[in-house]
This record gives structure tokens, C-alpha cells and sequence, in this order.
């Protein structure tokens, strides 16, 4: 379960005309009217393999371990991508990218639900638009996601993959031997996804709206949004159709499409990962009884952001900045960042701990997953060097911060003989604490529920 061309804006009118046009049109209503809160940012999970199912399963390479909570005795197993770093070994995973083009059509669906989202005055028209995920293909394999950067020096000085490096500094491994590697052995033909209006509307979301309004920018960005469930059964589908190796992992890349769960409201989802055994039967929980030899896919799909797809990364309605703040990155690979670092802690969606919760994320509220970006959605650290979205992303990569396993543990990770570098908790270690507020709590193990 989820735990969850026609290349003109609109027909004969122009986008940022609707865009004006809608914020004026409000204005009688405006000393009554109340914005709605724009909403924060989810990723998710789908799926789920037992442990006890993977013994010789035809799979990524992966290992476990397992170690006590101190704070309520239990013992956890814990299975990620990789060889144990322990062993010191290095391992290569295969991956395949999979561009979506999705097709989205404006056919008058009721968007009054986003009326003065994000400020007073917002209007969400339903446009007819198509996102080409293959347009952001080299961008992601450029990324530091599949090229290697050098990270700065108080996250380690490391250099390599995004994963590797967030792996190497979880263990303690920055300068030795160890990797987790990601090697992409092909970018499928690009799939086209043609949306029913009845589950997904492409619309200009509020920052771009507020901006074409106010002069920042002649041309709105467009977001397109999907209803999860649908898009889950499309990719469930590809799966089974494009027969995608269970010893690689397929990423399905879209451009800025986003997904809901049951109302425009509730969204927007910018990513998640599974598992299954038997794909893609039932979301992934097809049958267990391979006698050893069961394939077990994983599988992810992000949206390549555009930047002000949420406020807080260029000037917008909630105040000038030159800047993305501190904890609103949401641009380029901050959602692919965000599930490739889960996946590699918890790539069969299966790795319980001990409730957590932080005021860092209420979107998650109480929860018992190892999904190690959640507590710290949106706080990112930048890397020079992108060049493909040019000064619109200031010229850097957002990769997200992750929270290591140490965190979740409270302890019982590192008495397990998994130490981290420098003993810190998360990967941008003291910067996330300096943040302030609710992410001083990132200095000390999880807090329970």
C-alpha cells in the first residue's frame, strides 16, 4: 500500500495571463479570504519484503545487521544496499533510468480547492501541458547523484557519489575502501503517461503565479500532479512490461510532477521507493513462496524539481531573499538525493525501529520507519557545479540532508560496532543543528512518540 504534444501552457491564451488575470479577479473577496497553508513537502513508501524472505532471492546486493534499542530493549534487524562495512568491501548496484512523459489535459476540473493557497488571491486554472522527463536525464546523470563531487570539508571532504558518500560517512568509512556505487547501465526509451482529467491537473503553483504578478519572471512554471494510486499502478505496469531486472534498480524520472492522495489539497508527494517480490502483483507483495529464488524488485520514482515549486527558494510571497533557505532546497535532485538514501538504508521498505516522531517533520507524525530523510525533508547543503539549470539554481546542487541510522538506534546501532564519522547524527552533522529551533534536537538521539 501507499503510505502513503501540445507544448502551450493553455490554447490560445497566455499563461501569465490567466495567472494576472485570476489574482484580480479575487480582489473583491480579498478582505475575507484566507489563505490556505501551501503545504509541506512528503515522500513515501510503497511495498515491503520481509527479511526473512530475501535468503537467496534474485535481488540487489544487500546486507544485515541487527542491534538493540536501548531505550526499550528490543532488537532490530536492519537490512541495506551494499556489502556489511564491517567486511570493508566495495559494491557496485545497477541502475536504470526510466524518463516519464506525462501528458496532462486542462478539461475544466474543479481546482477551487487551491483557491488562496499559499496567499489570498491564488487561482489554480486547469492547464493542458506535458512534462518530458527525458529533458532532465543528462542533468541527472551529471548530477552528484551518478557523477562524483568533492563534499565540503565539515561534511567529511569526501569525494565520490552522493550515496557512497553519505554511506562511507554513516560507517565511518570516509578514506577507506568501502563503497556503495551506483553504475547506470541504461536510460530506457522514454514511457508516455497520457493523464485522465480525473486523476491529475497540470496548474501554476502559487510562487510562480505571485511572481509572474509582481514582475519577477515572464513565464510561470508549471507543476503537474497525479493521484498517487493512479501512478502507482502505471509504473507497477512498466515494471512488468519493460522486464526491469530485479538486480537493478529502475528510477523513474519525471519533470516536476508531482503527486496528490485523493484531493489537490493533500500534496504534494515528490517521491518514494518500494518493494516486492513477484512484481508486480498487488504493489509489490506478490508471492513469497520462490523457494529461494524469488526475484525482489526495488524500484523509485522523483521529480526533478523546478526551483519555487514551494516557497522558500527565490523571492516570493513569503518575503524577499537571494537565496533558497535553509530548509527549503526543493529544487533539481533534492527529491532523487532524498530516496536514493533511503533506498540504500532500507531498500525492501521493511526496516522497523522504534517509533519516532520530530517537530522538524509533522508531516510524518508518529512513525516506525527507518527512512532516513524524512525527519530532515527539505534541508539541504549546496555543491557548485550544476550547470544545467544555470543561475535559476544559483549554479549548485540541493541534495538533501539525511539522518543517519545512529539516530534511530539511540544508541543501539553504535553498540552494534557501526560508528559514524565523527559520531555525528546526520550527514551535514553540526550544520543541521545550527540551524536552530526544532533541528537542535539532531544533536541528541530520536525522541519517541
Amino acid at each position: 500500500m501507499i503510505r502513503f504534444k501540445r507544448s502551450g501552457l493553455v490554447v490560445g491564451v497566455s499563461a501569465a495571463a490567466i495567472v494576472v488575470g485570476a489574482l484580480s479577479s479575487s480582489a473583491a473577496f480579498a478582505s475575507t479570504a484566507t489563505a490556505q497553508p501551501e503545504g509541506d513537502p512528503l515522500f513515501t513508501t510503497e511495498g515491503g519484503v520481509a527479511q526473512q524472505f530475501l535468503a537467496g532471492a534474485r535481488t540487489i546486493p544487500h546486507w544485515t545487521f541487527q542491534y538493540t534499542d536501548p531505550t526499550n530493549g528490543v532488537t532490530y534487524p536492519i537490512t541495506m544496499v551494499g556489502n556489511d562495512p564491517k567486511t570493508g568491501l566495495p559494491s557496485n548496484v545497477h541502475t536504470v533510468i526510466i524518463p516519464l512523459k506525462m501528458n496532462f489535459v486542462g478539461a475544466g476540473q474543479n481546482t477551487s480547492s487551491l483557491n488562496d493557497l499559499g496567499y489570498v488571491g491564488f487561482r489554480a486554472p486547469a492547464l493542458t501541458h506535458s512534462f518530458d522527463g527525458s529533458s532532465k536525464v543528462a542533468a541527472t546523470l551529471g548530477s552528484p547523484v551518478f557523477t562524483d563531487y568533492t563534499y565540503p570539508n565539515d561534511l567529511g571532504g569526501d569525494t565520490g557519489q552522493l550515496g557512497d558518500t553519505f554511506m562511507r560517512s554513516q560507517f565511518n568509512k570516509i578514506g577507506s575502501a568501502y563503497h556503495v556505487k551506483l553504475v547506470n547501465d541504461s536510460v530506457f526509451t522514454t514511457q508516455t503517461l497520457n493523464v485522465p482529467a480525473q486523476f491529475g491537473i497540470a496548474y501554476v503553483r502559487p510562487v510562480p503565479a505571485w511572481r509572474v504578478a509582481n514582475g519577477y519572471q515572464a513565464v510561470p512554471d508549471v507543476t503537474g500532479v497525479a493521484d498517487v494510486n493512479w501512478f502507482s499502478v502505471q509504473l507497477q505496469n512498466m515494471m512488468k512490461t519493460l522486464r526491469v531486472s530485479p538486480e537493478t534498480l529502475p528510477i523513474f524520472l519525471t519533470d516536476n510532477v508531482l503527486l496528490y492522495q485523493k484531493t489537490y489539497t493533500n500534496c504534494c508527494i515528490l517521491g518514494y521507493h518500494g518493494s516486492g517480490s513477484e512484481m508486480p502483483n498487488s504493489h509489490g507483495t506478490g508471492s513469497i513462496n520462490g523457494q529461494g529464488n524469488q526475484p525482489v524488485q526495488t524500484y523509485s520514482y522523483a521529480a526533478y524539481a523546478t526551483p519555487g515549486t514551494y516557497s522558500g527558494f527565490e523571492t516570493d510571497y513569503t518575503g524577499v531573499r537571494g537565496a533558497p533557505r535553509p530548509t527549503r532546497g526543493l529544487a533539481d535532485i533534492h527529491a532523487l538525493s532524498h530516496e536514493i538514501s533511503e533506498w540504500l538504508d532500507d531498500p525492501f521498505t521493511n526496516n522497523a525501529v522504534n517509533p519516532w516522531k520530530t517537530p522538524t517533520a509533522p508531516q510524518y507524525g508518529c512513525t516506525r520507519l527507518l527512512e532516513v530523510g524524512d525527519p530532515v525533508v527539505g534541508v539541504w547543503f549546496g555543491l557548485n557545479g550544476n550547470v544545467f539549470d544555470g543561475a535559476k539554481a544559483y549554479n549548485q546542487w540541493h541534495p538533501e540532508d539525511e539522518v543517519f541510522a545512529q539516530w534511530f538506534g539511540r544508541g543501539g546501532v553504535e553498540a552494534a560496532g557501526y560508528h559514524s564519522y565523527t559520531n555525528r547524527l546526520t550527514f551535514m552533522g553540526s550544520r543541521t543543528i545550527g540551524l536552530g529551533g526544532a533541528y537542535t534536537g539532531f544533536g541528541s538521539y530520536a525522541l519517541g512518540c
